[in-house]
């Protein structure tokens, strides 16, 4: 219990302390403050608070509230209106702020920094700390006290950087000097007294000083300024004044004369030019002198001359008009310029005091004669004031003419002063100093007594004598502010944190130095005893060798690497380890070698090793030379090189070889290739270069499998080793393709030769894993130099040729010549412009008809594909179709035909057109792609076209390489009611045993079976027997090629169903086919040949 309280005693002493110091700190900064009186250049309760925290913690919180409070309401305190809401409200905002800003700033030093504050690191972030989180409370603080309307937001930018640097210089000051007295480590801090504390407060002291200075400079300037425009505001009041006075005289002089009768007109023009120059003036008026007897004479002049309700009238309690009483004379308003002021006319200005007394004193002195502030009919508020001169005849003072007046109203005249002066920040007492009675204020928006700084000026104006007091307002002192406290301020943030960083820089490297000190002996031993024991564990054999050439120390790794126990290598030669005085260092001893090493260019050297066996091995070593006081010694670091070698060795073979075959690989045939050519260059001979592509390695590899097509490459490897010489080079490019150079001088008889041999030897059966394959080469040869001087261009050409082998039935050779290099070129060509035609819509569908042979009428027709080069013209089929088909452009051209033929059926719903069948044909990538079934399933849903007017025709030798893949399709067509046919049927192979398991509705008769049947019995008997099979399995069957009539009349003797050929019509466009059909239908034209 005793503990307890008094752990809460010292907390509540802690705190009551912290809050009086935070206080004091605080009425002192606010001393500095920038105007309006809350930001301090040097907040000194900044740094108490955070540095208290840090020691203290959370728990020294509320001392930092109650503080901020405290000195935020002193100001509203000794205010007259005392604390109200607003302010208190206005307080807690600086109050949050600093309480957020200790508890963030402390939890971040103890996180970041140490307490000591002894490195550079430390003392880094302690001033970045310092700079970043008075962030917080100048934030804080601000928004909520512009919100409140207690700071304006026009200033909040100056306002919030006059805080934070504030702040941000109070922590970089008090907070070391805090923890001087109060901060840990307790010997550290206490040592710093006169190092960090004593410096940090003559600089503090410095600071303010010169920040004092400055700043009465700079008011001194501003006040300089501000005195020389109130000088001119006086200046042009008291002109004003004099102006009116000068005139309100020379008029009376221009109306002198008793022979003059004044008529409202002309004093209505003599108001007019005067009072529309200067609206600061409300009205001017003629008042007229009446004697007692002459009252009615004069009131019926009045009504006759200037108002029909004109009389003479007396002011009242609550400045009423009234009918003025009986007197022996008065003094009345006649004429009143403008008309809104004649509110007051008739009006007797001796039935008031304070307008009798004005002007009687005018009557008396002759001059301009001003009232005391009285209050006007016009005026709902504010003091007005008369100017009166009275006209007497030639200046005879005994017997008045009249009395002009001019009115105004002092707030309106005064504000209208100070908008001609252009300067719009002054605070302004008026007041009337009249000496025969108390003053009268006429306007007050200073509401304080005089100070010295403020300007006063004695004004004069009819005969009274006002008080001109002026004052700048704090918006003008602010705007006014230059930059002289800026800089002092960023000076002195500077120099304070330089000097602080400096000087606890100093005081914490000592203590480092002595920690570092103490600390290097024990790890000096730890270092020695862990260096012997890294040596020992390390990889690489570590020698220490004098300079003799005697071993003074060994690693374990040594002694493996050489053979002896690493205790026994000491004082051993080291030409018993390595040669020494051989090579590049004969006639060097061993520290010669040593020496020579540690200076090469290299960073290792390469050198035999000896082992304690006598067996010999590749080892690097690397040499350091020691220069030491007492002694010279090398280090030499060494690792075997054997199966980095071998290592190096299987690299190479696998950048330069096949790993598949153990053939030279494209790297190793171009440099070899280099070589022979310049060999053979120089002896003025010849070679041959040979390009060999497997024949049906594709269908070998999809059919048995990727490893029996690995066993084919290397099985072929093989047996080109085995026809050829070691000399000639023999590479694989990759895939199924290999290059032969011959070596030496070749003929072409020779290259011949050995080509026949290649294409005999590879076309023999294969006999892989107990299968039994059968492959065969094409080969193109190039001759070197008559078909390229260089091997780039040769294995170019030698490309060619072998594709020209390939074109003429695969299984042969063909050298290479230039009309093969222009095929090859026209073929790249219509490559290249193949993929632009389809982008450039440069195709067309043509259709050639189809006839039932039994009636003669159209019922179909066959889709042909046609290119329209713009250049090359009409490109046929024959063309560029196996362009397609090699470069894989096949599958979009054959999409586009069939989206187009969808386009067509649709089309063609009228009677005429609806009967019409319309076949495309499929190539074999499409047949077993996987995109075609979907293709055909959005067309016929997007055309609603009847899918059994729609004929696929496949090719009897695609259906024929996958059968089992080509008859899942077949079904899958037939399921969407979609019509199939087999085109070219009887040019495949095995096609009878397939055909009854194919679904397809008809077949078509290849045209080289239909051109011979007059002619070839065995070709007529093939198209009988085929005709007569397809009616048995319930198939239509197509005789394409039909020219003649009498292959017609066979045709149609044998009941074939359908015909297509010249004898009907060629190809032709869509357009013109329609057309056909229409005259068809309408003329029920038979198209059979008579």
């Amino acid at each position: 219990m005793n503990n307890r309280s008094g752990s809460l005693r010292s907390l509540v002493l802690a705190n009551l302390g912290l809050l009086a110091c935070y206080f004091v700190a605080g009425r002192l900064g606010l001393l500095l403050a920038l105007p309006p009186g809350y930001a301090s250049p040097i907040f000194l309760p900044a740094g108490l608070a955070l540095a208290s925290c840090v020691i203290g913690g959370a728990r020294l919180l509320p001392a930092v509230a109650l503080g901020s409070l405290a000195v935020n309401l002193v100001y509203p305190f000794l205010s007259p209106g005392g604390v109200s809401a607003t302010a208190f409200a206005g307080a807690c905002f600086p109050a949050l702020g600093a309480l957020l800003q200790a508890w963030g700033g402390s939890a971040l030093f103890r996180r970041y920094i140490d307490p000591a504050i002894g490195s550079g690191r430390d003392v880094v972030r302690f001033v970045m700390l310092a700079a970043g989180v008075t962030v917080i409370n100048s934030t804080v603080a601000l928004t909520g006290m512009t919100a409140l309307g207690i700071l304006s937001w026009d200033t909040v930018a100056f306002d919030w950087l006059a805080w934070w640097m504030g702040d941000t210089i109070g922590i970089l000051l008090a907070a070391p000097l805090t923890w001087i007295v109060i901060g840990r480590p307790r010997a550290l801090w206490s040592r710093r007294r006169l190092l960090v504390g004593l410096p940090l407060l003559l600089s503090a002291a410095a600071f303010i000083a010169i920040y004092l200075q400055a700043d009465r400079w700079e008011n001194n300037q501003q006040m300089q300024t501000f005195r020389l425009k109130a000088q001119q505001t006086g200046d042009l009041l008291q002109a004003q004044f004099s102006e009116h006075e000068r005139f309100i005289y020379a008029m009376a002089k221009a109306l002198n004369d008793p022979r003059r009768v004044l008529s409202a007109e002309d004093f209505g023009n003599l108001a007019h030019g005067y009072l529309d120059q200067r609206p600061e003036l409300l009205s001017m008026a003629w008042l007229t002198p009446v004697a007692g007897g002459e009252r009615a004479a004069f009131e019926a002049w009045g009504r006759a001359q200037v108002a029909p309700d004109f009389a003479i009238r007396d002011r009242g309690p609550g400045d009423a008009l009234a009918v003025a009483a009986p007197r022996e004379r008065y003094f009345a308003a006649t004429y009143i310029e403008p008309a809104n002021n004649r509110v007051f006319q008739g009006q007797d200005f001796l039935s008031d005091p304070p307008r009798r007394a004005a002007l009687e004193r005018a009557i008396q002195s002759g001059q301009p004669t001003a009232t005391e502030p009285l209050q006007l009919l016009r005026i709902q508020a504010g003091a007005g004031l008369l100017l009166l001169q009275t006209v007497y005849p030639n200046n005879n003072r005994h017997q008045a003419i009249g009395s002009l007046l001019i009115s105004m109203q002092f707030d309106a005249y005064l504000d209208q002063a100070l908008k001609r002066s252009e300067f719009g920040h002054f605070l302004m007492r008026f007041e009337d100093m009249d000496d025969d009675g108390p003053r009268h204020t006429v306007r007050d928006s200073l509401h304080r007594a005089a100070g010295p700084g403020d300007f006063q000026r004695q004004l004069h104006f009819g005969g009274r004598i006002y008080e001109l007091t002026l004052a700048p307002t704090p918006e003008y002192l602010r705007q006014q502010r230059g930059w002289q406290s800026w800089t002092v301020l960023i000076c002195g943030l500077l120099l304070t944190g330089l000097l602080g960083t400096l000087m606890m820089l100093i005081s914490g490297e000592r203590a480092r130095i002595q920690a570092q000190v103490k600390d290097s002996t024990s790890r000096l031993r730890e270092r020695e005893a862990r260096l012997q024991a890294i040596l020992n564990k390390a990889a690489d054999a570590i020698l220490t060798i004098d300079g003799d050439g005697l071993l003074m120390s060994a690693n374990a790794a040594a002694g493996r690497l050489f053979g002896y126990a690493p205790e026994n290598m000491t004082a051993l030669p080291l030409d018993r380890l390595i040669p020494v005085g051989v090579g590049e260092a004969a006639g060097l001893d061993a520290a010669g070698l040593l020496r020579m090493i540690a200076c090469g260019v290299t960073h290792e050297y390469e050198l035999t090793g000896w082992r304690s066996d006598g067996n010999e091995f590749p080892l690097a070593m690397s040499v350091s030379e020691v220069e030491l006081p007492d002694e010279h010694l090398f280090v030499a670091i060494l690792h075997d090189l054997t199966a980095q070698q071998m290592a190096q060795e299987r690299i190479h073979r696998l950048a330069h070889h096949d790993t598949l075959t153990g053939l030279d690989n494209r790297l190793s045939l171009n440099l070899r290739l280099d070589q022979l050519l310049a060999q053979t260059r120089r002896a003025g001979g010849a070679a041959a270069v040979l390009f060999i592509d497997l024949d049906h390695f594709k269908k070998i590899n999809d059919t048995h499998g990727h490893q029996t097509g690995d066993l084919l490459l290397v099985a072929v490897a093989q047996r080109l080793q085995e026809l050829l010489r070691e000399v000639d080079t023999i590479a694989r490019l990759g895939g199924d393709e290999f290059i032969v150079v011959t070596s030496g001088s070749v003929t072409p008889d020779e290259a011949s030769n050995i080509a026949v041999r290649i294409v005999e030897s590879l076309g023999a059966p294969y006999h892989l894993e107990g299968k039994t394959v059968h492959s065969g080469a094409s080969v193109g040869v190039a001759m070197f130099p008559s078909d390229g001087e260089d091997g780039s261009t040769l294995l170019r050409h030698a490309d060619t040729a072998m594709y020209a082998a390939k074109s003429q039935g695969r299984g042969n050779f063909q050298f290479f010549s230039a009309e093969m290099n222009s095929a090859t070129h026209e073929r790249l060509m219509l490559e290249n412009r193949l993929w632009q035609a389809l982008e450039h819509n440069e195709f067309e569908l043509y259709l050639q008809p189809q006839v039932e042979l039994a009636s003669g009428r159209i019922i179909g027709a066959e889709a042909l594909l046609r290119w329209h080069h713009p250049e090359l013209g009409m490109v046929g089929p024959d063309r560029f179709i196996p362009i397609a088909e090699e470069s894989g452009l096949i599958l979009p051209l054959g999409d586009w035909v069939l989206q187009r033929a969808a386009r067509l059926l649709a089309s063609w719903r009228t009677p005429e057109l609806a009967h019409l069948r319309l076949a495309v044909n499929l190539s074999a990538r499409q047949c077993h792609g996987a995109g075609l079934l979907p293709l055909l399933d959005r067309l016929l849903a997007a055309h609603g076209i009847d899918p059994a007017l729609l004929e696929l025709e496949i090719t009897e030798s695609a259906a024929m390489q996958d059968p089992e893949r080509s008859r899942a399709l077949l079904v899958e067509l037939r399921s969407r009611g979609i019509k199939v046919a087999i085109d070219d049927f009887g040019t495949g192979y095995s096609s009878l045993s397939y055909l009854k398991l194919f679904e397809i509705d008809r077949i078509k008769i290849d045209r080289g079976f239909v051109k011979d049947i007059e002619s070839d019995p065995d070709d007529a008997v093939i198209v009988a027997a085929t005709i007569a099979l397809a009616h048995s399995l319930g198939l239509g069957v197509v005789a394409e090629g039909v020219e003649t009539l009498a292959q017609r009349d066979f045709l149609n003797a044998k009941q074939c169903d359908e015909a297509q050929g010249y004898l009907y019509a060629r190809p032709m466009p869509v357009a013109q086919f329609e057309a056909m059909v229409r005259d068809e239908s309408a003329a029920d034209v038979d198209l059979s040949p008579a």
